[in-house]
């Protein structure tokens, strides 16, 4: 613990920038691709009042397990592309409590393991990262699109050609894929930690 918070101390903005660019690499390279793949680029953005709808679903929903649900589901902010004739989304992409959460907490993991595995020795520890960063990465369908009725992963395969039917058999390891993802992630952090640790009793 203590070699962890040294390290950190050490480290700090370090960290702090990896992990702003994790989120906003992250976050760029999902609105290309769909602009991209999908067509067009995005003209229309929507912020949602978050707190009036959490007290409505609050005092509305009996059930507590239920109103964390819906809670999760609840869109932030959304962001797509309207069709100029007929005001229909083409595309469109929802930014919900539930993925927030989710690339938060990954671009925080990650940042920190770029940031530990910085140096002129260290990015050579990067492949292992690499592997950790794509595993959780393609459990990333936690946002949900209104474009064909698929999570963020099912759009970003079709794109590419993938068929319904892989696209499906893949949506079935999203809850095996992404805690992978996180524990990969913490397992190399807390072996950087520890080698940081030894080097400097050294």
């Amino acid at each position: 613990m203590n070699a962890a918070v040294a390290v950190a101390r050490r480290r700090w903005r370090r960290i702090v920038v990896c992990v702003v660019a994790v989120f906003f690499v992250y976050q760029t390279v999902i609105g290309t691709l769909l602009v991209l793949g999908l067509g067009g680029r995005p003209n229309f953005v929507r912020v949602y009042p978050v707190w009036e709808n959490a007290r409505r679903i609050v005092a509305l929903t009996p059930a507590a397990s239920d109103v964390i649900v819906l809670l999760s589901r609840e869109p932030i902010v959304e962001y797509g592309r309207l069709h100029p004739q007929f005001g229909a989304a083409v595309w469109s992409f929802e930014l919900t409590w539930s993925s927030l959460l989710f690339y938060v907490s990954f671009s925080a993991l990650l940042g920190i393991a770029l940031a530990l595995h910085g140096g002129a020795a260290g990015w050579s520890g990067l492949g292992s990262l690499g592997g950790a960063g794509l595993v959780g990465l393609l459990g990333a369908s936690v946002s949900s699109l209104t474009h064909c009725g698929l999570g963020s992963f099912g759009i970003l395969l079709s794109i590419a050609g993938i068929s319904s039917a892989t696209i499906q058999w893949f949506g079935r390891l999203e809850s095996v894929l992404i805690p992978a993802g996180y524990l990969l992630l913490v397992a190399a952090i807390v072996g950087r930690v520890r080698v940081a640790g030894r080097i400097r009793e050294a």
